[in-house]
């Protein structure tokens, strides 16, 4: 998609009601994509590859490959490429409670 990034859930199959899974990449020195959660939802991003540097509030991380790190429910991240090759990212999430879309 142009924001680089694919999403299999319930927009896709009717089937599944409470979890999704995405990928997504960051292209080399691209900085501020903002992800996270909408509310009712929590979600884990994992790190497929590189070095992935997350902003929380005023906290700042690197999230290295095949690291893991929790948004909580209603949270927003701002990811920046640390490297200066193409990096990618899974984001798996779900329902903090029970409801429908």
């Amino acid at each position: 998609s142009k924001n680089r990034e694919f999403f299999y859930g319930a927009k896709i199959n009717k089937e599944i009601k409470d979890v999704y899974l995405g990928l997504g990449y960051l292209e080399p020195g691209e900085t501020g994509r903002k992800q996270g959660p909408g509310r009712g939802h929590e979600e884990l991003l994992y790190a497929v590859d590189g070095q992935i540097e997350v902003t929380i509030k005023k906290e700042i991380f690197i999230l290295n490959e095949g690291e893991i790190y929790f948004i909580p429910d209603g949270s927003k991240v701002k990811l920046r490429n640390a490297l200066d090759k193409r990096v990618q990212f899974m984001i798996a999430g779900g329902h903090t409670t029970p409801h429908r879309h």
